[in-house]
């Protein structure tokens, strides 16, 4: 009978250890699972920052093409600007030519007036040749 209850004993024991290892994989399966959880949550965010990133890039290449764009159009017209500042100071100089030639003809004095009428012909082939010049570069550079 002795035995018998050593038996018994033994089963108990056995049954306790048992149970309390069971318990034990529980709580470290139940803690696992809040590991795993929190990994595939920050896997998740990990991923949805790598989105963001991926198009703050992809809006950084956009906003440095339409930069250069801006630029290059900037240059456009910094040149544009200064043929029409260069055009408005060769048509006063001719306005200045154009007086002084009325006011050499009410003088009568005509050999002045053939003399500035000289230079003005002079200021118009200048003018032209030097206005056909840039524009042709104007145009080449806004084709290229």
């Amino acid at each position: 009978m002795n035995s018998l209850l050593q038996s018994l004993f033994l089963r108990f024991q056995l049954i306790l250890i048992f149970s309390a290892l069971m318990i034990n994989m529980s709580i470290c399966n139940s803690q696992q699972r809040r590991v795993d959880r929190k990994i595939n949550r920050l896997k998740a965010e990990m991923a949805g920052i790598r989105k963001q990133q991926q198009c703050i890039r992809q809006g950084q290449r956009e906003i440095r093409e339409r930069f250069e764009e801006i630029e290059s159009e900037c240059d456009q017209l910094k040149k544009e600007t200064e043929l029409v500042s260069q055009a408005s100071d060769k048509n006063q100089l001719r306005l200045d030519i154009m007086l002084k030639i009325l006011k050499a003809r009410q003088e009568n004095d005509f050999a002045k007036a053939a003399d500035l009428t000289c230079s003005l012909r002079l200021v118009f082939r200048i003018f032209f040749s030097y206005f056909f010049f840039f524009y042709v570069q104007l145009v080449f550079a806004s084709i290229g």
